[in-house]
């Protein structure tokens, strides 16, 4: 089973900053030095993007991202950066699933089982009876 969250425009765009981001951060370990000055600052205005969109998400979307965390000052957000790089093929967006086990009595089913039922077992005997006498 699964809880569905209501999302508007805004949070698709951020999962979208945010799977750029971490394919950016990906690069980073092997690219030459004048390159990663060039990635580096490619996070770094990624990295301001996506704080501004987290800022302008609801709670509930807010809630719905993983890779995130509260800035240092109070209603603001940043990317959590060690969390986006140590999971590069998981999902940004949070999935909890969990399953539901329902319990059921053992007499409410023979109780209610049609081939148990004697009335049903009468008309089936007539029923072949019937038919062997044609």
């Amino acid at each position: 089973m699964y809880e569905q969250v209501n999302t508007g425009p805004l949070y698709g765009k951020m999962v979208q900053l945010m799977i750029t981001y971490r394919s950016v951060a990906a690069r980073m370990e092997n690219a030459r030095s004048t390159t990663q000055g060039k990635l580096d600052r490619r996070l770094e205005r990624l990295s301001e993007r996506i704080s501004e969109g987290l800022s302008e998400l609801t709670d509930q979307e807010r809630s719905a991202l993983d890779c995130w965390r509260e800035g240092k000052m109070r209603g603001t957000y940043e990317v959590d950066h060690e969390g986006i790089t140590a999971k590069p093929y998981v999902s940004i967006r949070v999935i909890r699933r969990w399953n539901e086990v329902y319990e059921t009595k053992v007499a409410d089913v023979q109780e209610d089982d049609p081939v148990r039922d004697p009335k049903n077992s009468q008309l089936l005997e007539t029923f072949l009876k019937l038919d062997e006498d044609v």
